[in-house]
């Protein structure tokens, strides 16, 4: 052998050869549609053909010990679905009726189901049940992150599922159905599946922490998260139909206001809307969805972030339902792709193809109303505009599960021979010891429209911020080294954004800079009566602009502890050496922040936090250094089986250096009432008083949600003040208000 193909020879070793989980093959045996029956009771047809799988490793508070509490799932199949059932030994279970996704599904006892269909670590679905039928449902793609909450996971998509359960004299059971036409997976009749079930309870035994027991062992020094699956499934001969699906609605909004105090609310005349959805399965890895008139409205309002310290534009999440589905393939660390930059769509239209070795994503939208950023080096401005005309691509390439490859073409049109187009490369690789290598690039090419969608004098190199029809190109690169083993945990990232780059179709809120990061922690799962497990971590980032000058060198420290009742302590510190803003240079200042999150009972869950030190004060005119205070808390009560109340608080204050005057000082209430009647019709009311803003609003709203799309919402917002241009009024009195309707229903054919 030449000494070029021993080179070759070793590079393809350390890509496939991966430590994976020792993998038993269960060939199901399939059983008739009729012999099964969803009652929560798991009867003697139902587990005749079934395999048991053991749910025997603990991932946390232990690190592969013993659970306290046995479990164990069952697997079977039908013509048409698969069947995965549990029974779960236990003292004691704490459970209660939820709306779907609700994650307060994860602090009680639930059972879970991870499937890889395509078996090529492409992502996890998974599936989350209680005995009432609760769901929570998601994908996990491989995470970039090492904090708790950096598992991957998101919940946004959404299946169509049944589940059900009851309470037994040994514990509970727990009954999962999935048909083969909610989930994606390879064309054929012949399927194998990867497949993992878990559960999650509150373990008296450890003092009240929350186990999490998995029926595959966990490997820290593994660098693909997703492999680690024990068993593999094969089901022979099923049957599923090709899905067409109409989702037509109508909604109704009626909307009213007033300017001075003696006036009455005023309402202009009632709003209706109406429009459809088409989704159609060409075969099991192609579908074509397309939307007429879409309603996506948010019917719930998002918590409020306190953002008037905050020198860029802040996101939130995506919770519509044509966006979330198949939004796994647009995991991005970069924020280059934004669904919500789709603000007011007329029609919008998207293909998705899932092969066994690749995938593609297609979205084109007409968007009537254009959310418009433009980044700078310390801050972003944003606008909305007029129509725009947008189009996403993207191709990935899973070679296996240790390669993946991808590309992405993103463009929006706007009226006036405007555009914003940009492409991207993309890939990650996993290799043996832990390893992990990513990379994403990506280059831009804009034209402004002429608009006075943004107002600004301030510029960025030789370019206005004033949408004046300049143009310009620009490019952004990500790369990251990392490494996991089973205590130590590092990485090693840069990130750089030239001075004129911009994703029309994305978030990016800052550009010029060049940024060094390295982090490196050490984990540890003693597993004791008071400490359960830790992580101690280091981090320090140095940041430039793209001509070079120093913006910001700063040093982080960070302490995790969990302890008894399922508590959580997080701490962090930070020393800047030197930070930047505008004009305004700073030297050597700190900053502290805890975060504490507790289940003190079964009814009741904490999560709080409080910071102190310096913060610089990004909005002045001419920034300063102030002395900050921050604090949050939140309680969630469980009153019973279906009422549960969660209020919280987020006050923030910074305080001038050399005065006892604030540059802001301010906070927002929230409170959170939800009686769930069952897992599918709730009323809720949220309020917040916003000290900031000095506005109170509340949301009542009755929601019936059967499945994932036939949902009916009746509702309203009314926003309160005590100011108005002719008085101001002692008590809070409403300047806007809005009652609303919808109903959709999902037909299928």
């Amino acid at each position: 052998m030449s000494k070029m193909k021993k080179i070759i020879s070793i590079f393809l070793i350390l890509f496939t050869t991966i430590c994976f989980s020792q993998n038993q093959v269960l060939n199901l045996l399939k059983t008739a549609e009729s012999e099964f029956k969803l009652d929560g009771i798991l009867s003697e047809s139902e587990l005749k053909n079934a395999f048991p799988i053991e749910i025997i490793y603990e991932h946390t508070p232990g690190y592969n010990t013993a659970p306290s509490y046995k479990t164990t799932g069952y697997v079977n199949y039908s013509e048409e679905f698969v069947y995965i059932a549990f029974k779960a030994y236990r003292d004691e279970v704490t459970a209660s009726i939820l709306s779907r996704d609700n994650f307060s599904l994860f602090s009680e006892d639930y059972v879970n189901i991870h499937i890889d269909t395509y078996g090529d670590a492409r992502n996890n679905l998974g599936f989350s049940a209680n005995i009432y039928g609760s769901q929570n449902d998601g994908v996990r793609v491989e995470s970039s992150g090492f904090g708790s909450q950096s598992s991957g996971w998101s919940l946004d998509p959404n299946f169509n599922w049944e589940s059900l359960g009851r309470l037994t004299d040994f514990g509970y059971e727990v009954e999962v159905i999935i048909p083969f036409t909610a989930i994606p997976f390879p064309n054929g009749k012949d399927q194998k599946w990867k497949l993992k079930v878990s559960t999650g309870y509150r373990d008296e035994v450890k003092q009240g922490s929350t186990a999490r027991v998995y029926s595959s062992k966990l490997d820290n020094d593994s660098s693909c998260k997703l492999c680690q699956i024990d068993h593999t499934i094969v089901m022979n001969d099923i049957s599923y139909q090709k899905k067409l699906d109409f989702l037509p609605y109508v909604s109704s909004n009626l909307s009213g206001e007033r300017e001075k105090f003696y006036d009455r609310v005023n309402y202009a005349k009632p709003e209706v809307n109406y429009g459809i959805g088409v989704n159609l399965e060409i075969n099991k890895n192609i579908s074509l969805e397309a939307t007429l008139n879409p309603d996506f409205s948010q019917v719930e309002a998002d918590v409020t972030k306190i953002d008037i310290n905050s020198p860029t534009a802040i996101n939130y999440p995506e919770r519509r339902p044509f966006f979330t589905r198949g939004i796994d393939v647009m995991d991005y660390t970069m924020d280059v792709y934004y669904s919500r930059s789709i603000n007011n769509p007329s029609f919008a239209s998207k293909v998705l193809n899932q092969g066994r070795k690749s995938r593609i994503y297609m979205l084109t939208a007409i968007d009537q109303d254009s959310p418009y950023l433009v980044p700078t080096q310390f801050e972003s401005f944003s606008g909305v505009g007029g129509r725009s005309f947008n189009n996403v691509l993207r191709y990935q390439n899973i070679l296996n599960p240790n390669i993946q490859i991808g590309a992405l073409a993103t463009n929006r049109s706007y009226e006036g021979d405007a555009y914003g187009n940009l492409l991207g490369l993309d890939a990650l690789f996993k290799i043996s010891g832990g390893w992990k290598f990513e990379l994403e690039y990506f280059k831009n090419s804009n034209k402004e429209p002429v608009s006075d969608w943004i107002d600004s004098d301030k510029k960025f190199g030789d370019y206005t911020v004033n949408l004046d029809g300049e143009s310009f190109s620009g490019n952004a690169l990500f790369s990251e080294f990392r490494r996991d083993t089973q205590n130590w945990r590092s990485f090693l990232r840069y990130t750089g954004i030239s001075p004129t780059f911009r994703a029309d179709n994305g978030f990016i809120v800052q550009n010029d800079l060049k940024k060094y990061e390295i982090w490196h922690g050490y984990y540890k799962y003693p597993d004791k009566k008071y400490l359960k497990n830790y992580r101690v971590s280091a981090r320090y980032d140095r940041e430039y602009s793209y001509s070079n000058k120093l913006k910001r060198s700063a040093f982080e420290a960070y302490f995790t502890v969990l302890t008894i009742l399922n508590t959580d302590i997080f701490y962090n510190y930070e020393f800047a050496f030197y930070d930047s803003h505008l004009a305004s240079e700073f030297e050597n200042f700190t900053s502290h922040y805890v975060r504490i999150s507790s289940k003190p009972f079964n009814f009741m869950n904490i999560q709080g936090g409080f910071g102190t030190g310096n913060e610089i004060a990004y909005r002045e005119e001419i920034p300063e250094l102030g002395e900050r205070f921050s604090f949050n808390t939140s309680v969630e009560i469980t009153l019973n089986d279906n009422l549960r109340i969660k209020p919280s608080i987020n006050f923030s204050r910074l305080k001038k250096l050399d005065s006892n005057e604030y540059f802001f000082d301010g906070y927002i209430a929230r409170l959170d009432i939800r009686y769930q009647f069952t897992s599918s019709l709730d009323f809720r009311v949220i309020s917040e008083y916003n000290e900031f803003s000095d506005q109170f609003f509340t949301q009542p709203l009755i929601s019936w949600r059967p499945n994932p799309d036939t949902i009916f919402y009746f509702g309203g917002n009314q926003n309160l003040v005590d100011e108005f241009i002719d008085y101001n009024s002692p008590n809070y009195r409403v300047n806007k208000s809005q009652l609303f309707l919808k109903f959709q229903y999902l037909i299928k054919s």
